[in-house]
């Protein structure tokens, strides 16, 4: 057992609330009926599957990546899955707690884990150079080609399907990443003179500025991008908390198929 006040402490010293992006809405959602935290189930997503999982096992906390309130609620009905899952929340008395772009941007956060996936890497920076932030940018090692690194990614993120803008036997040697729906930092990436970005949710005009601008990009999807929020996290608590608290990782699936 470990007290919620000892817990959300550990999280926020992890990735501290202040580091998240001023339009995101991060730490402890929905308080549960108990201080006393027994069982966690970990998640990319809280939702309707996630509650499930939850009260199938007993859980007294779920801690998700991305936050299930976003934006302000203006009814609690059984209209939309938004609403039921929080319903159900309140009705169980299981917690929800949110670690979103703060985690992204902490130091061995997110963003490096995603970096990491693709090499080895040197002079490392967030975006905003200085401070940890969102996006990180580095110099690899050994410098590889476009198709090393799709290779790379593949092996990372156990057969995801890439999309890339260049040419498969152009060097590589800087490279920025935001891990995530990071698409409209291309431009950053670009005047941060990496030579390939690689994020996810990217649109048409990204894709177009990529190519008559000389950089390359590599696709990524939202969920195979982040889905490691779990395991990792998983890792850290059971170092943490040991047999004081029962780690459950939930069963997610990625909502895009591929035909």
């Amino acid at each position: 057992m470990v007290n919620l006040k000892e817990l959300t402490t550990f999280l926020e010293t992890m990735a501290p609330k202040e580091m998240a992006e001023s339009y995101d809405n991060v730490g402890l959602l929905i308080e549960g009926v108990s201080e006393n935290i027994h069982k966690v189930l970990i998640a990319l997503d809280a939702d309707e599957n996630t509650v499930r999982q939850a009260e199938e096992q007993g859980i007294d906390l779920i801690i998700s990546h991305h936050p299930l309130i976003f934006k302000p609620l203006a009814r609690l009905t059984e209209a939309t899955g938004n609403e039921r899952t929080v319903r159900r929340l309140l009705q169980k008395g299981i917690g929800l707690y949110a670690m979103h772009t703060n985690f992204d941007a902490a130091e061995n956060g997110l963003c490096d884990l995603f970096l990491d996936s693709f090499g080895d890497f040197k002079n490392r920076s967030s975006f905003a150079s200085d401070i940890a932030g969102i996006g990180r940018v580095g110099d690899l090692a050994q410098p590889c080609t476009l198709e090393e690194l799709l290779k790379r990614g593949q092996k990372s993120f156990q057969g995801a399907i890439l999309s890339y803008v260049g040419a498969l036997s152009d060097s590589v040697s800087k490279v920025a990443v935001c891990n995530g729906g990071g698409g409209d930092l291309v431009y950053d990436a670009y005047h941060l003179g990496a030579e390939v970005y690689i994020s996810g949710d990217f649109k048409h005009h990204h894709a177009r500025f990529a190519l008559e601008n000389g950089l390359m990009l590599i696709g990524v999807s939202h969920y195979d991008a982040e889905i490691g929020f779990c395991k990792f996290l998983a890792q850290k608590l059971n170092e943490t908390f040991g047999g004081q608290l029962e780690i459950v990782v939930s069963h997610e699936k990625n909502p895009w198929h591929s035909y």
